[in-house]
């Protein structure tokens, strides 16, 4: 009897001592993961508040990785698909201002600016600044957005034509030939 009592003792003691050298190391990187995945699921299932909080936390999580980019992305769809695209004109813009080697960030913003009617606005406005090649790519999509589709093919087409190095590059060439299949 006293042996059994002995050997509890012992594994209550082993078990106790595992759970109190447990490494608890947190990652933030690995829990803005879960987060954004959580948010997709919750946006599946059409729970918006759930999906808006977890996208928000993977946000803060991490800040400043390019990984948030596709966290703005996801909570910028999310605020679209419940009627405010006001509030997911700057989850938009961040996304591309973290990561602007990225084209399906560049072509949600303009839709986005194309649902608030501020099209002709932002054109001007990305006509005027010349510093950057990848405002050209902005400008043939608001272009497109606008209708002017061979005005805006054309921006896009010289784009890829002067920055042929560019990763973005790809991506509005396959733009380019889905436009110009669907005319």
């Amino acid at each position: 009897m006293s042996l059994r009592k002995l050997l509890i003792a012992f594994l209550c003691v082993f078990f106790i001592g595992l759970h109190c050298h447990a490494d608890q190391t947190i990652e933030a990187e690995n829990n803005a993961y879960r987060h954004n995945n959580q948010g997709i699921i919750y946006l599946k299932e059409k729970y918006y508040f759930g999906a808006i909080k977890e996208f928000k936390i993977a946000i803060d999580l991490l800040p400043n990785s390019q990984a948030t980019a596709v966290y703005y992305v996801n909570l910028g769809k999310t605020y679209e698909e419940i009627g405010y695209p006001e509030l997911a004109r700057p989850c938009f813009e961040k996304a591309v201002s973290i990561n602007v080697l990225c084209f399906d960030y560049y072509l949600k913003l303009a839709e986005n600016y194309k649902k608030l009617g501020i099209v002709d606005e932002k054109l001007i406005e990305f006509q005027g600044k010349t510093e950057s090649p990848l405002n050209e790519i902005m400008v043939g999509l608001l272009f497109i957005q606008k209708g002017d589709i061979s005005i805006g093919v054309t921006v896009l087409d010289e784009f890829c034509n002067k920055e042929t190095n560019l990763l973005i590059t790809t991506g509005v060439k396959e733009y380019i030939n889905k436009i110009t299949k669907s005319l």
